[in-house]
Parts: structure tokens; C-alpha cells; sequence
């Protein structure tokens, strides 16, 4: 009988976990739908079910979980999630570890996804940023071969950096945060105020819901707001990201995050905005580059994360 390690990776609409081994490959992989309303307490029993299927004959030694919102990383409670109703100081570490008996660590979601990358990408690197690109935007920062948590857990909210003085409202309740500017929501609300009758955008949105994916499409078939919308996110990406270059120094930029997949549509202009916005510094190491590892992020660093949080 092989020990295996288990990744929880709890979105909005998903729970994916996955059995990993020491290597980093994911060897089996079930998927359970998220429950706004559902008590935390069922959410655990569905979670231990469909990971005890997973498992078969495997004995699992250990387990981690990634969550949306702000989360106490040393004691393992969830103090507010966004995607479920009512998870408020939630011992999500505790309540995992009465049905599994084994180390449990649990973790924000974009800090699990930026452990994931560093541990399993095969960057090569001890300096690492990951920022998610989707409906929200988060962050996570290595630093030394370290993931930094902060003093109130609360390190890497790229998304809440101030973008613009009074500018959109945010749903955090700030104003001018660079959520509110390139993530999912505006990217759709721009595309929708600006396509052209007649355009390729305009003929896929009459036939299939608006999204990312959809822009990227007409984009890639030549239509002039489209790559505009997604030029202009990159720029106003880039430009944050240069605060974070002088902050940190790190030599990999990774993005991850539904958003990403439109590549080079968004890549090269944030590549040619960070340009603009860092401060020369001869032979500077630093690449800005695609997930290599997509939405397997968060089961995986979820799977490591005792390593660093128990």
C-alpha cells in the first residue's frame, strides 16, 4: 500500500482534490460541485467521500486545502470566504483533520496556487511572483525559497493595490483597485459597451455568452477592440506589476488564471508595460511567463503545503 498526499482545491462552483505523490504527479483526481448554502460541516463529509474514492486502496498521509479569502494560514480557519455563504472563522484544519487523522494544512487560494507553481513548475528559481488573472485577481509571493504569509496573512493582494485615486468601485470597498480594471468583469463590460456591428466579436457574442475565452477567439480572427481590450489590461498590468518588481525583485513573474489562456494576446503587452515601469538595472533577471501548470496549481501546492503551514 503507497501513502499519497491530498490536494483540495475549493473554488467558486468546484472542488477538485487530487491524490499526489512526492513527485508532483497527480495520480488520481475527482471533482465534487461547491454549494453556496451548504453548512461547512457537509462540504467536509462530501470532501472526505469522493477523496476516500479517489484513494481506493492508498493511504493518505496528509492534506492541504485552498480556499478563496482571508485565511488564519497558522491555525488552519477560514476567517471569510467570498465563493460560501456564512464561512465565517471556519477551523476548516481541525474539522479536515477529524475525518482524515493525519496533518492538515489549509491556505488562500492564490498563496496554495503560488506554493504549487514554485515546488512543480520547473522554474529554476527561489524568487517567484504568481498572480491569478480571472474574475478576481490575487497574488502570491516566494521570496528565498519562502512563501510570505505577512503578519496578518494577508500578503499579496495584488488585485487591491491602488490603480487609480477614486476611481471604480471595487467589491472589496475600496476604490481604484486593479481588480476593477482588468479583471473579468470589466474586460466583459468594456467589450460589450465598445464591439462593432458586424464584427467577429459582435457575431460570437450573438450566438455564445460573453466571456475571456470568447474575446481571445475574436481577437485571434482580427477584431480591432478585442486585441484593444486586451492590449489595454496588459498595459495597466504591467504597470502595477512594475511596483511589484521594485518591491520584491523577483526573477519569474508567473501568471495563472482563466484569463491567461488568451497567451501572447495579454502576455506581450504586459511584458512591454513591466519595460516602461521598472527601473533600469543591467543584466535585471526576470521572466513574465504562462502557467506551466494551469488549473493542476492548486492541487498540487495544496498537496505540499504542510511543508510550510501545520
Amino acid at each position: 500500500m503507497s501513502a499519497s498526499f491530498l490536494g483540495i482545491d475549493i473554488g467558486g462552483t468546484t472542488v477538485s482534490l487530487g491524490l499526489v505523490d512526492a513527485h508532483g504527479k497527480i495520480k488520481s483526481k475527482r471533482e465534487i460541485p461547491t454549494i453556496m448554502n451548504e453548512a461547512p460541516q457537509k462540504l467536509v463529509d462530501r470532501i472526505s467521500s469522493a477523496a476516500l474514492a479517489a484513494a481506493k486502496t492508498e493511504a493518505i498521509s496528509r492534506v492541504g486545502a485552498g480556499i478563496a479569502g482571508l485565511i488564519d494560514h497558522r491555525r488552519g480557519v477560514v476567517r471569510f470566504s467570498p465563493n460560501l455563504s456564512g464561512w465565517n472563522d471556519i477551523p476548516l484544519a481541525d474539522m479536515l483533520y477529524e475525518r482524515f487523522r493525519v496533518p492538515v494544512a489549509v491556505g488562500n487560494d492564490v498563496n496554495v496556487i503560488a506554493w504549487g507553481e514554485f515546488k512543480f513548475g520547473g522554474y529554476e528559481t527561489k524568487d517567484l511572483f504568481c498572480f491569478t488573472l480571472g474574475t478576481g485577481i490575487g497574488g502570491g509571493i516566494i521570496s528565498g525559497g519562502r512563501l510570505i504569509l505577512g503578519a496578518n496573512d494577508a500578503a499579496g493582494e495584488f488585485g487591491h493595490t491602488s490603480f487609480e485615486r477614486q476611481g471604480l468601485k471595487c467589491l472589496c470597498g475600496l476604490k481604484g483597485c486593479l481588480e476593477s480594471y482588468v479583471g473579468t468583469r470589466y474586460l466583459v463590460k468594456a467589450a460589450r459597451r465598445r464591439m462593432k456591428k458586424g464584427s467577429p466579436l459582435m457575431k460570437l457574442a450573438s450566438s455564445h455568452e460573453l466571456t475571456p475565452k470568447l474575446l481571445a477567439a475574436a481577437a485571434r480572427q482580427g477584431d480591432q477592440v478585442a486585441r484593444e481590450i486586451f492590449t489595454e489590461a496588459g498595459e495597466r498590468i504591467g504597470r502595477a506589476l512594475g511596483n511589484v518588481v521594485q518591491l520584491l525583485d523577483p526573477d519569474v513573474i508567473v501568471i495563472n488564471g482563466g484569463i491567461s489562456r488568451a497567451g501572447e494576446l495579454i502576455l506581450l503587452p504586459i511584458r512591454e508595460s513591466l519595460k516602461r515601469y521598472t527601473m533600469p538595472l543591467k543584466d535585471r533577471r526576470l521572466r513574465v511567463l504562462r502557467s506551466r501548470l494551469g488549473d493542476k496549481a492548486g492541487i498540487l501546492g495544496a498537496a505540499a503545503l504542510t511543508d510550510i503551514v501545520s
